[in-house]
């Protein structure tokens, strides 16, 4: 690409552990690589596509037009004090669809909208998008989703035919749902009210209803089609045509990082706090903090996150090159990348379950539903037994299972769970702990064990230490220890970054 210069940066930097990152990215332009679009979170996008990260503001829209919770337990229809009357519907004055003709009208042109009026509707926002514009349209998450059986037609790689998505399309097949479509289908069930593959979307309750529809747009819709970007740009690498997105070189790059990062994140570097977030790179910092995976432990940017985004910046680099012999090693860390997005899926499938095992209340139930209708396919590829029982509890609402039993059955699986080059990357230490505040386990791990997973019996061990040479003796060694890990893991990310910059792309 053509070099830009660098007076359009704008980052809002955190002070503490990052400063060397900042001062590198921001530094670019000494050692010759020049930008002028605003960072996704420590990504610098090497095209404009603001436009696109929009799509978030959508979601913030849907949301809002959701109405509050209402209590209820799952499967409870009788009027609650929040929700008066029918608590599994959702009425007029909270959210009235499909809107009639004439409320929701508008054209698009040159990249500017022309309301007449505007989607207020949470459905319509949702179908015909509000936020992202194009240049004679709108980009809407559930168009992410449509279409899904003609996406790419022709190309390399066809979008049903993209590993991760012909994975999904083949499980939610044979669970009686469309095979191209069913991430659409899911989330129509959800605002209607209605039935889809084996659950009825009119019994469970508005909250359960209002989680499916917030967190699944994101996995069910968002995360396919981020996947479908990566692909997209493999498949430009191997047609050799970089210009094929309508911007040179990594245009479908930048619009997986747009969709997976958000609007929310531009202007942001590496490492620091952003408030409002709602996407999946949002996610990883969420559940981070309660699986003590975060940089920080409890705080910072999630450790996910940190991998992810070395990637993205790999990635970036070979496809701005985009040789014959770049596009193996892109498409491996495409795999790599998709893999890694499963984690705080995993993490938010755990939480969940946990607290769905006694007591079932309508918002942890769809809270589940939406965690685990993102990892059940890849869960099917190497456990059935541990997908069919996750199945059972998240979509037939059975919770009659062994807890213990069904998660051990997930944890199984992280060593294998995965796509291609992916396979292998998450661990038992890259999930974590579940715990209720940062004193409190609540849920432990039970898969610990074998070579470089002895954790739990190195904290026996330390323990039996500890009482044996001193407390303080103790604490003093295990800070240092931390210290160095969180100095190493720093000084990888920096190094990642350094490398991209300077063209060494390592694979």
């Amino acid at each position: 690409p053509a070099p830009h210069t660098n007076s359009g940066i704008k980052m809002h930097a955190r002070a503490s552990l990052v400063v060397p990152l900042a001062a590198a990215l921001l530094g670019a332009h000494t050692i010759g690589v020049d930008a002028t679009y605003e960072y996704f979170a420590g990504y610098e996008p090497l095209t404009d596509v603001t436009r696109h990260s929009k799509i978030d503001l959508d979601l913030v829209d849907i949301v809002s037009g959701l109405g509050s919770n209402c209590a209820e337990d799952l499967n409870d229809c009788g009027g609650t004090t929040a929700c008066p009357g029918n608590s599994c519907d959702f009425v007029a004055e909270t959210m009235s669809f499909p809107t009639a003709d004439g409320e929701c009208e508008f054209t698009v042109a040159n990249y500017a909208k022309t309301d007449a009026p505007s989607c207020a509707n949470s459905f319509d926002v949702w179908t015909h998008g509000k936020n992202s514009l194009k240049s004679a349209a709108t980009r809407s998450i559930r168009g992410f989703a449509s279409g899904a059986a003609t996406k790419g037609a022709g190309a390399t790689v066809e979008y049903k035919d993209n590993k991760f998505i012909s994975i999904m399309n083949a499980y939610w097949k044979e669970k009686d749902l469309d095979e191209h479509t069913w991430g659409e289908d899911m989330m129509k069930a959800a605002f209607e009210g209605t039935k889809v593959g084996a659950l009825d979307f009119a019994t469970v309750g508005r909250t359960f209803r209002k989680e499916a529809i917030q967190k699944g747009l994101v996995y069910m819709n968002v995360f396919p089609y981020a996947i479908w970007e990566m692909q997209d740009q493999v498949n430009d690498c191997h047609a050799q045509s970089l210009t094929q997105n309508d911007d040179a070189s990594v245009k479908a790059w930048d619009e997986a990082v747009a969709f997976w990062a958000g609007s929310q994140t531009l202007g942001y570097s590496y490492g620091s706090d952003i408030d409002g977030d709602n996407l999946l790179y949002y996610l990883g910092d969420k559940r981070c903090e309660n699986f003590m995976t975060c940089t920080d432990g409890f705080a910072g940017i999630a450790k996910v996150n940190q991998e992810l985004l070395a990637l993205f910046n790999r990635g970036k680099e070979l496809a701005r090159v985009g040789a014959t012999t770049d596009c193996d090693p892109l498409n491996d860390i495409h795999e790599k990348i998709g893999t890694l997005m499963l984690v705080p899926f995993i993490q938010g499938t755990l939480r969940y379950m946990y607290y769905t095992k006694d007591v079932q209340e309508a918002k942890t139930a769809g809270e589940l539903w939406a965690f685990a209708s993102a990892i059940l396919p890849f869960l099917n590829e190497v456990s059935p037994a541990a997908a069919e029982a996750l199945y059972r509890r998240a979509w037939l609402l059975d919770f009659s299972g062994d807890y213990d039993a069904d998660k051990k059955l997930l944890e199984s699986t992280y060593s294998t769970i995965g796509v291609g080059a992916g396979k292998g990357l998450i661990t038992c230490a890259s999930i974590g702990d579940l715990y209720s505040d940062p004193s409190t386990v609540i849920s432990a791990g039970t898969c610990y064990g074998g070579s470089s997973s002895d954790s739990k019996a190195d904290e026996k061990l330390a323990l039996g230490l500890g009482i044996g040479l001193g407390l303080l003796a103790l604490l003093a060694v295990v800070a240092a220890v931390f210290a160095a890990a969180k100095e190493r893991k720093t000084r990888l990310m920096y190094e990642d970054i350094m490398a991209t910059k300077l063209g060494d792309v390592p694979v």
